[in-house]
């Protein structure tokens, strides 16, 4: 394939290769006008007719160099489902490139917004949750329908199709709710549940510390065997910050830790999973990226933001310097479906610097929190949303992802039953 664009911006190469190379897995080359021949396939990116290629009119946002606000054009419709940055006398009706480009950089989060008691972007400042397409992978569907278009006007065009893929992810917010914690730990907690006259609590701390009942948060037998039941990868994040009001994790010196860390080593891969208290604190971050490294004996690559706080481009730019090259936190808290309008892993680019980072992103669909406790639906209702998220990812050869925790898999208390839901999510 041959890429006709004679204004070649970074942004341009960028938008580009995410739509071309990594959705639709392309090979391509740039050509000058002289350099085409009869018969070549070539996408045209400019506002010259160039006969028998195939045209994309720029809408312009790829040749600017700011972050200013505008607005969006759209239209519904089609197998695209919804078009953004609309255009006209070209093959597609909008800008894939342009289009694209805004929603996998998160253009919109470089502008001013509201956030939420965390400090969170959420999902109703979203172009996607304005429009109504926050549940669909848009980039991969336009992919699809892109390389419908160009089979139709090229028939010699060998046209790859991408397999689709689950991926089962754990945040280990608390390797344990009531062992391992340390005297003084357990002592204060078994106080303040007193206290607070939570004698169900008392009692099963009690059980738990004593007798050696079984602890609420140890699912890891359950979480295995859904595992190797269902043949598929698996990642585990471990939150090893220090203390504080969101960062209630087991000590990273705890030997029993240490030493579950490296037996789920065995069978799936480990993340980090960055502290609240690490958020815009590099050195922090860093360290605690070195607690694991220290524990594992490797080099740790992975993470997933805890809490899900996340700021671009400032949080990529700290994973980057701090060694992560694949990161896990591209999706929201308050609602399911696709911050990022894509369902395949991909390259962040940073606006402000202009540049592509060193850090793949792996978006997520769905948050088990997310369905119970923010959304509040039934266990009957939160397994047709996966199913449906599943589905659409299913359509495009994407990568499904969705976001679990030991402790919510334990059939107790607000989620009893939810183990459904969770293994519905992991059908291929």
């Amino acid at each position: 394939m041959k890429i006709y664009a004679p204004n070649t911006t970074e942004r341009v190469k960028y938008a580009i290769d995410l739509v071309l190379k990594q959705v639709c897995l392309f090979d391509y080359e740039y050509v000058s006008k002289e350099e085409i021949k009869t018969g070549d396939i070539v996408v045209n990116y400019s506002g010259e007719h160039i006969e028998s290629s195939f045209q994309v009119h720029p809408h312009g946002l790829l040749f600017e160099n700011d972050i200013k606000k505008f607005d969006v054009t759209f239209e519904y419709g089609g197998k695209e489902k919804v078009k953004l940055f609309t255009t006209e006398f070209d093959d597609l009706g909008f800008d894939i490139f342009s289009a694209s480009f805004f929603l996998a950089t998160r253009f919109e989060e470089y502008w001013e917004f509201e956030t939420d008691k965390h400090d969170r972007y959420t999902s109703k400042s979203s172009l996607a949750s304005k429009l109504g397409y926050l549940h669909l992978p848009l980039i991969n569907i336009w992919g699809e329908v892109l390389k419908e278009k160009l089979k139709s006007g090229f028939p010699g065009l060998k046209i790859k199709h991408p397999s689709f893929k689950v991926i089962n992810t754990i945040d280990v917010d608390n390797a344990w709710a009531y062992l391992n914690k340390g005297a003084l730990r357990a002592s204060g907690a078994l106080a303040k549940a007193g206290a607070q006259l939570k004698l169900s609590e008392m009692g099963d701390r009690a059980k738990v510390l004593s007798s050696g009942k079984n602890d609420p948060y140890d699912t890891y037998a359950y979480l295995k065997k859904v595992q190797d039941d269902k043949g598929i990868a698996s990642i585990y994040f471990f939150l090893l910050g220090d203390r504080g009001e969101f960062d209630k994790n087991v000590p990273h010196t705890s030997k029993e830790l240490q030493r579950m860390i490296n037996q789920i080593s065995r069978y799936a891969k480990i993340g980090i999973h960055p502290s609240y208290g690490s958020h815009l604190q590099p050195k922090q971050l860093e360290k605690e990226i070195e607690r694991l490294n220290s524990i594992t004996e490797n080099e740790v690559s992975l993470s997933r933001k805890h809490f899900l706080k996340l700021s671009i481009p400032e949080t990529y730019r700290n994973l980057e310097k701090a060694g992560i090259t694949n990161d896990y936190s591209m999706g929201y808290a308050d609602n399911i479906g696709f911050r990022a309008s894509i369902c395949t892993p991909y390259t962040f680019y940073d606006v402000l610097q202009n540049k592509d980072l060193n850090v793949k992103i792996h978006p997520f669909a769905y948050m088990d929190g997310t369905l119970n406790e923010y959304l509040g639906l039934s266990i009957a209702d939160a397994k047709e949303k996966v199913a449906s998220l599943k589905q659409q990812v299913k359509e495009v050869g994407g990568v499904f992802i969705g976001i679990w925790h030991n402790e919510t898999v334990n059939d107790k208390g607000i989620w009893k039953g939810w183990r459904e839901v969770y293994e519905v999510g992991l059908d291929s």
